[in-house]
This record gives structure tokens, sequence and C-alpha cells, in this order.
């Protein structure tokens, strides 16, 4: 999974290759000490330093191989391809290392070493990559000079995961308690209970309406919490959150028309404070005086595991011409952004467009 820049080990993204450099620099001279010792012959032999410059590109191309695919398949769980991945490593190390050989034997045809290492490992027929005793030379190959990159990866890849997953948790901790502060604001409270205050005269409903706002701060309070939450509890919250938002803003100004019914398993378990985000920004910028028909659509449907929320809002006049400071990555978004990225992973896609007069936002998840 590719991180955020400000996570990184890499004080500075543009010196990370600097630092490749280096290691397999370190790593070449490693290689030339060990393959003169095999060879019996003089460090910077011409022979051991071709040789070794092969064994290094076999290194190379092999570390990079596991970190761009089997770090991924065992990432994703993707189990069944390993054995292919496997199989892969050693047919790239046989390619790489045979061919070696080939040239050694072209540049050095009268050296004795090269020439037994050539009649005793290169690829001289189909059938010899069977052979155990090539098998045993190419692994040997493998397990002396990869391990090393694989663990620095490991390691690094641990760091940067723990790191991010404490920022996190942080961020998470930090919105449930400015979704009180700043989110249901003094005002929204007090423009609700003038409504309910108004119900109570003309009707008999001001009881139900306590009971959601009520509900919501509950949730709020307690449920937002929580590690998951079910669909269920994520759609009553968000049904509350709306209901009020009605009573704040009369129909004939703002039109919110909303879906949740098209939930295949309202037990599937979800983030909490993650679609409210989108909510609470079509609220935030597509509710304006200077428009007069407002409205916002939301939709949240669940088939088989695969949740998907869509919500589009129309723009105020004086958002015309001008991009949405969100959809640009504003904070509220950039947060979220960043709670998917650690909490779905590779089990969420989001797209977000915008009109001169639309903004729209389709996110689906993967429960």
């Amino acid at each position: 999974m590719k991180r955020n820049n400000e996570f990184s080990i890499y004080p500075n993204q543009a010196v990370r290759p600097l630092w490749h450099m280096l290691y397999w620099l370190v790593m070449f001279f490693f290689i030339l000490f060990v393959t003169s010792y095999s060879l019996k012959t003089n460090v910077l032999n011409m022979v051991n330093v071709i040789f070794s410059a092969c064994v290094l590109a076999n290194a190379i191309l092999l570390h990079y191989f596991i970190s761009c695919f089997i770090f991924q398949h065992v990432h994703k769980k993707k189990w069944f391809l390993l054995p292919v991945d496997m199989v892969m490593i050693y047919v790239l190390a046989l390619c790489v290392l045979s061919s070696s050989l080939v040239l050694l034997h072209y540049l050095y045809p009268q050296n004795t070493f090269v020439l037994r290492l050539y009649q005793q490992f290169a690829m001289q027929s189909l059938a010899r990559p069977f052979h155990s005793e090539l098998i045993i030379w190419i692994c040997s190959f493998i397990i002396w000079f990869n391990p090393l990159g694989v663990i620095i990866k490991i390691a690094k890849d641990f760091h940067e995961s723990s790191v991010e997953k404490l920022a996190i948790a942080q961020e998470k901790k930090s919105m449930e308690i400015s979704f009180l502060r700043a989110q249901i604001q003094p005002h929204f409270l007090f423009n609700s209970l003038n409504s309910i205050y108004g119900l109570v005269i003309d009707n008999e409903e001001a009881s139900k309406v306590v009971i959601q706002l009520s509900n919501l701060l509950r949730f709020s309070l307690y449920d937002s919490a929580k590690e998951h939450i079910t669909l269920q509890e994520e759609i009553a919250f968000l049904s509350n959150y709306l209901l009020l938002e009605k009573m704040r803003y009369k129909e004939s100004r703002v039109q919110i028309e909303y879906d949740f019914e098209e939930i295949e398993s309202k037990e599937k378990i979800i983030k909490p404070l993650i679609l409210i985000s989108f909510i609470e920004n079509a609220f935030k910028h597509g509710i304006n005086a200077s428009i007069n028909n407002a409205w916002i659509r939301l939709a949240l449907k669940e088939k088989d595991g695969i949740l998907t929320f869509h919500a589009a809002n129309n723009k105020p006049v004086a958002a015309l011409g001008k991009k949405n400071t969100e959809s640009g990555g504003g904070v509220g978004l950039k947060n979220v952004r960043r709670r998917l990225e650690l909490e779905y992973q590779m089990r969420y896609s989001l797209d977000i467009k915008e009109t001169d007069d639309v903004y729209e936002v389709a996110l689906v998840l993967k429960l």
C-alpha cells in the first residue's frame, strides 16, 4: 500500500533513490568479497567484478520483484499466487545468473574456472533448470544476497504503518470531539429547539423530534467511539441527522432527498463517522443564502458486502466559477480520505466530481 509521504522514514522523498543506490553499492562490495572467496581469486579480478555485477543485478531484480508483487499479494491475501511468485523468483534468478555465465564464457573462453562454471551451471538444455545441482546453486545466491533487503523493507513498512495508525487514531479521536464542538454547534441546537417549540404549539410530533435529537447526541458521544458499528446503527444516525436538518431548513428553500432502503444486510459493519463527512460537506457548501432552490440527494445501497454511497448537491451562485475548497483536499475530506486509506486500504474507491453547478461524491466500500 502506498502511504502518504508524511509517514515515510525518508526525510525527503527526493533522496530516496540515493539511499537505494547507497544500499546497492554496499551490497556490491559485499558480493565482490563473497564471490572472490568462492572463485578463489583477487577481489578486483575482472572475472570476479563482472560476475559480481551480474549477481548484483540479480539481487536488485529479485528485491523489487518481491517488493512490487509478493508484498502486494500478501497484503491483499492472495495466497494462491505465492507459489507462482516463488517459481518466478527462481526463473528470474536462473535467467540472470545463467546469462552471466554465458557472458563470462564469451569474454574469457580460456579461463578454466569460468569454463567449469559454464559447463556445470549454464543453460544447455530445457531439462537443465530442473537439475538438483543447478537448483541448489541458484537458491544459494537468492538466500545469500536478498534476505537483508527484504528484512529492511519489512521493518520500514512496519514502522511507517505504526506511525500512520497512531496518527489516524489521534485524528479519529479529534473528529469525535470536533463533531460535537463544530458540527453540532450551539446555533444548530438552538435552531432545532426553536423548531421543536414550533411543533409543540402546532402538533404532537415534538416528542418524536426530541427522541431523534437525543439519539443523535447519544451516537456522537458513545457509538462514534466504537471500532465498528452496524449499518443499521449508521443508517439510524444519518436519518436522525437528516431529519433535524430538514427541520432546520424549510422545504420550500431546500429539498433534501435520501434513500437508505436498498440494504441487503443491515448487520454488516462499518467504521463510524465516515459517511457523515460527505453529508456534512453537502450541507456546508450546498446551502447558501444566495441560492433559492437548493437540493441535496443522498443514496445508500448494500449488496453482497459492497456498500455504495452517493451524495450530490447543487452549488450556490457565489461558488460558481471557483472550485470547492473541499474538493481540492480541504480538512474534512482530507481526514476522511486518510481514514479510508488506512482502515479500508484496497477495499474502497472514492470518486469526486465537480461541475460549475453540481458537486457529487461516489464512495464504494467492501465491508
